[in-house]
């Protein structure tokens, strides 16, 4: 996007630079109360393998059927490539959601994010049952197309009820930097709850982070990685460089099943 066209959007544009990278978590070799205190202190959990490949990767098939049944994928490449097609961008509100809607109905996405591994991982990091939002979240993010890059945000913005609740954030295959996977500002949540202003990508609001001092860190993920953070610890997504890969990812939400929640995290997302 040009100079000219985000001084025409008068919404907030940040571009996010890592400086550093996430710390690896070893919840097998870590004790909880380890777990607890880092997570207490950074803001967030970078868990290597958490998730189970074979089930990850079959739905990294099922959404890029999808991908492919909208044309979205170039034809006679290899499906689990996720090679874009090159078509123009799908229009948010119609061409993208008609997909989305296929996405938010498949079995495998909505249990996956109540997977054993997961779930165990939660109880034992929060210390007690675990309610799982039904509001489950996918990202399809297509290549350059950098009008529409997540800006930095906190989720409490729009999951409210329990400021203790735990996004989970997991790429549907390898995510490297340049594919555009998730930067995190750390320590950022112990600001608290910050006023947010209209953004451009994905979500639609922001944070302006330029004064705080704090550092991006970013990462490369390696298929079945999670990072697990707090509600108010900002983060955003980087942008999509590659020429022709799609990025897909997830974002399931975590609290004790004991908080409270706002309902609106119990109605699926997008309608």
């Amino acid at each position: 996007m040009s100079a000219t066209a985000l001084q025409a959007t008068e919404k907030l544009v940040e571009h996010i630079e890592p400086v550093g990278t996430f710390r690896d978590t070893d919840p097998r070799a870590e004790s909880p109360e380890t777990l607890r205190a880092r997570l207490a202190e950074e803001g967030y959990l970078f868990v290597r393998g958490l998730m189970n490949l074979d089930g990850l990767l079959e739905l990294r098939c099922q959404i890029l059927e999808l991908c492919r049944e909208h044309g979205w994928l170039a034809p006679g490449a290899p499906l689990m490539d996720g090679v874009y097609s090159g078509i123009p961008f799908p229009a948010h509100n119609t061409e993208y959601m008609a997909l989305y809607r296929k996405l938010q109905k498949l079995d495998l996405f909505n249990d996956f994010a109540r997977s054993r591994e997961i779930m165990d991982f939660f109880a034992t990091l929060l210390q007690g049952e675990i309610l799982c939002h039904p509001r489950t979240i996918a990202r399809v993010s297509f290549p350059r197309n950098y009008g529409f890059t997540t800006q930095p945000h906190q989720d409490f913005f729009y999951i409210r009820g329990a400021a203790e609740t735990y996004t989970a954030w997991i790429p549907v295959g390898d995510c490297p930097r340049e594919l555009g996977g998730l930067a995190l500002l750390e320590g950022s949540h112990k600001h608290g709850f910050l006023p947010h202003e209209k953004a451009i990508g994905a979500g639609g609001n922001g944070v302006r982070t330029g004064k705080m001092g704090l550092r991006w860190l970013a990462s490369d993920f390696r298929a079945g990685d999670a990072i697990v953070f707090h509600s108010h610890t900002i983060h955003g997504a980087l942008e999509n460089h590659t020429p022709d890969r799609l990025r897909l990812s997830l974002d399931y939400r975590y609290q004790l099943a004991k908080d409270d929640v706002d309902p609106s995290s119990l109605k699926p997302h997008g309608g």
